[in-house]
């Protein structure tokens, strides 16, 4: 049975590669000197799904989708202190429980976390008002610093700092992430996203 399921991912990873180089309009010999790897490996690669996790990382960072993996695996948290929590409410959603308590107005800045490019200019350890700290980091925000702020603030905090900033691509980044995240905890919940509408309403008035 595990056997299946590994022959599954594999042959399925092999063809979303597969279909990002047709759409690239590379061959596979072409598409192989691009990621950096020997011909017979992506072919092989490509028949069969078979390949090292070097080569396979490799391919990512060359097609631009090293982030949404990064994103993958920052959902695997061992860290005690920065363990998902969860809890439902009356409508049987889930939620995860924020790092950073709803009633807390400061946040001490991990640069090990959030990195140093955002805040250079400011030594590790240093203290933001909450509003700051967010708006920091979407004036900057990729998917990755978006899920931190997702896991950091929680989604009820983080939607009003969505939608002030009317735009459509980071309304639908925090959708998925709020979708992603929840599903993990309980893939039978229920979601409440946010409509693009909401954002293009605002943009009319």
């Amino acid at each position: 049975m595990i056997g299946n399921q590994i022959d599954k991912i594999l042959k399925s990873a092999s063809k979303k590669i597969r279909a990002e180089r047709i759409a690239l309009e590379l061959s596979q010999e072409e598409f192989a000197d691009f990621v950096n790897i020997k011909l017979s490996t992506y072919k092989t690669f490509e028949q069969k799904g078979k390949i090292t996790f070097e080569n396979y990382v490799k391919i990512l960072i060359k097609i631009n989708k090293i982030e949404q993996f990064k994103y993958f695996l920052d959902g695997f948290e061992f860290n005690e202190q920065k363990e998902r929590a969860y809890k439902k409410n009356d409508s049987d959603n889930i939620y995860i429980k924020p790092i950073i308590d709803a009633s807390q107005k400061e946040i001490i800045l991990d640069k090990n976390v959030f990195g140093s490019e955002l805040f250079y200019s400011v030594e590790d350890g240093h203290k933001f008002e909450v509003p700051n700290f967010i708006n920091i980091v979407l004036n900057n925000w990729d998917e990755r610093r978006l899920m931190l702020l997702f896991k950091y603030f929680g989604q009820e905090r983080l939607k009003p700092y969505i939608l002030e900033r009317k735009d459509i691509n980071l309304l639908k980044s925090f959708n998925k992430h709020l979708v992603y995240m929840s599903k993990q905890l309980n893939p039978s919940s229920h979601i409440k996203i946010i409509k693009p509408n909401v954002i293009i309403n605002q943009k009319k008035d």
